[in-house]
């Protein structure tokens, strides 16, 4: 039997399980994007556009793709298994491609980022979608204008601003006049902020693509045993 074709099967049945929950997780998590941040995905030009659509695809592709590993496990459907192992070394060479390219253009998409942050900052006092998006990404990410709360054309401490540019605790002066001034506001502006967070997160979602690619080819080893395994039972019994 080779490598033992009933525990290859269910490993192999919940690996693949496992892969198509996380598979129809991603396609949630791009629906969800797709329809609350329209407004972020008409700023976001060039490649960062079609992010919603990317997450909806790639979890589409992993639920299909588990599908397959699991209908072929329990099957144990030596063309079903041999598919699947194909699609996961696609998979794997894809996910390889873009985490080399993201090491590779990390500055070009930080740059997009950026513009894309400036862009709604622009648009923010003649749409107030716009403007409601903008208020979101400053409490989210504790920041306040472009570049600083200067952006908003405020002159002294006294001067109103957003109260999204005030997330943390209000200084002296604000407690005075429970206003959010200048002297409380968050100093670093949006589009730095999304330009440090990518800076910071883009080597780690890359090296977590790269680990998962080598999960992944445990499962497409994994499969192509199984499959050598159904096709030797095969010729014993044929």
């Amino acid at each position: 039997m080779g490598c033992g074709t009933s525990f290859v099967k269910y490993v192999l049945f919940f690996f693949n399980l496992v892969v198509a929950l996380f598979g129809l997780a991603i396609i949630g998590i791009g629906v969800a994007v797709l329809m609350n941040w329209t407004v972020l995905k008409d700023e976001l030009k060039s490649h960062l556009t079609v992010a919603p659509w990317l997450f909806i695809i790639i979890g589409a592709v992993m639920f299909i793709i588990a599908f397959f590993g699991c209908c072929g496990a329990i099957r144990e459907s030596h063309c079903m298994v041999v598919t699947y192992a194909i699609f996961l070394l696609v998979i794997i060479i894809v996910q390889v491609v873009l985490a080399v390219l993201m090491f590779t253009y990390a500055d070009t998409i930080k740059e997009g980022l950026v513009k894309g942050v400036n862009g709604i900052f622009d648009k923010r006092t003649t749409d107030p979608a716009v403007n409601a998006v903008f208020n979101n990404i400053q409490t989210q990410f504790e920041c306040c204008g472009k570049h600083s709360p200067a952006d908003y054309g405020v002159i002294g401490v006294v001067t109103d601003l957003p109260e999204s540019c005030c997330t943390r605790a209000t200084g002296v002066v604000g407690k005075i006049l429970s206003k959010c001034t200048i002297a409380d506001a968050n100093t670093m502006g949006c589009a730095d902020r999304a330009a440090e967070l990518y800076q910071t997160w883009n080597k780690t979602i890359a090296g977590i693509a790269i680990g998962v690619a080598c999960v992944e080819v445990v499962g497409a080893l994994f499969a192509l045993c199984l499959a050598n395994s159904i096709r030797n039972m095969d010729r014993r019994y044929a």
